[in-house]
């Protein structure tokens, strides 16, 4: 008898929570021919991901304005246990840390913590406003109480098994999971080019990205590059691509830039799609990655798979995935971050063997890998 399976994307709304079903959606029939898979969204930002899918199908519980996510979570305990029954749902997945209570007995439940920042002090410190502190609070006891009361849970990272296991969490049931990354998509190098003039990226460069939040730590990059001798800021300008989620950090670190003089070395780009990214992975001289916590970092990884030197801050997981092939630092010490920079931009050897390593090890993270995974759980 095939599965019903309820995939529940009703809080998809950006970065790596719409990479990593999109993925699933892409590859998931390949191991799973049979079941029949409900999808949960909101004003259709599932349904865009995997168009002409009739194999598909979608419930729109759409919603809009600062209730969002109490609406939600209304919709998810009182109406969603009814709509498991009346379409025979056996087995409930949710990728993003939440498990609604009254779902039939006789439904398998699994749930993926995709969130690492409510467990981290470094992460918990970066917020400066009480309401964004509190929200944390509340986040920690919503994914504990989930991934308790789940059959099994997904761990993007060792790391982020070992924080739930110490938590009091059943690590029988914790399987980790790593997010795949992409096969890198060839682009003519005149095309490259041709973008990055239009970006206003001229010369080498340095280049972080991340949506701008403040655990992203960039305004500690940007100090550190500021740290750099003036040789070194003369021939690497610093690109910084990110949405602007938090539109007050990233006037925030707007300002600082400015404060320390460096508008014409830093660039400042509102976020760019797929193949704009690819053009920017391939032709930096380092990749720079200061975030104070991550799950499982897909940015690092996309960096490594384009072949650049990446340059990252040492909290857990980042050496999980990075490995040999990346040079590591103190993401809270400006000092640390410049010398480590200092280092290999000056090492044009090292950076080359840094290339070659992180290639070699981002082909072990694969979306084949984490579909097939995923689907072993519930078959």
């Amino acid at each position: 008898m095939p599965e019903t399976l309820i995939l529940d994307g009703s809080s998809i709304r950006s970065g790596g929570q719409v990479t990593r079903i999109r993925a699933f959606l892409q590859r998931f029939r390949a191991y799973d021919p049979a079941s029949r898979v409900i999808v949960l969204e909101e004003d259709g930002a599932v349904s865009r991901l995997a168009p002409d899918r009739g194999d598909l199908e979608f419930v729109d519980r759409s919603g809009a304005g600062v209730a969002r996510a109490t609406r939600r979570a209304l919709w998810q305990n009182l109406a969603l246990p009814q709509l498991c029954r009346r379409r025979g749902g056996t087995v409930y997945l949710h990728f993003s840390h939440y498990l609604p209570y009254g779902l039939p007995g006789t439904m398998r439940t699994i749930v993926g913590v995709a969130n690492l920042q409510p467990f981290s002090a470094e992460g918990r410190a970066a917020e400066v406003r009480l309401d964004k502190r509190l929200r944390l609070a509340v986040l920690e006891h919503t994914i504990l109480s989930s991934v308790r009361r789940a059959d099994r849970v997904i761990a993007l990272s060792q790391t982020c098994k070992d924080v739930l296991a110490a938590r009091g969490v059943d690590d029988g049931k914790i399987v980790v999971i790593p997010n795949g990354v992409e096969e890198p998509a060839a682009m003519m190098d005149s095309a490259a080019e041709g973008l990055l003039d239009e970006l206003a990226v001229a010369g080498e460069f340095v280049l972080y990205v991340s949506h701008f939040y403040r655990y992203k730590n960039f305004e500690r990059l940007v100090r550190a590059y500021g740290r750099l001798p003036s040789a070194l800021q003369d021939r690497y300008a610093l690109v910084l691509v990110g949405i602007p989620h938090h539109r007050e950090y990233w006037d925030h670190v707007n300002a600082t830039v400015s404060e320390l003089g460096l508008e014409r070395r830093v660039v400042m780009i509102p976020g760019l799609d797929g193949s704009a990214l690819s053009a920017l992975y391939r032709r930096c001289s380092v990749f720079v990655f200061p975030s104070l916590i991550e799950n499982c970092p897909n940015i690092l990884l996309e960096a490594m798979a384009h072949g650049a030197p990446v340059v990252s801050g040492n909290i857990a997981p980042m050496p999980e995935f990075g490995g040999d092939a990346a040079v590591y630092f103190d993401p809270l010490d400006e000092a640390s971050i410049a010398s480590s920079l200092e280092r290999v931009l000056g090492d044009g050897s090292l950076r080359q063997r840094m290339a070659r390593n992180g290639r070699e090890r981002a082909l072990g993270y694969s979306w084949d890998t984490f579909t097939r995974s995923v689907v072993d759980l519930y078959l």
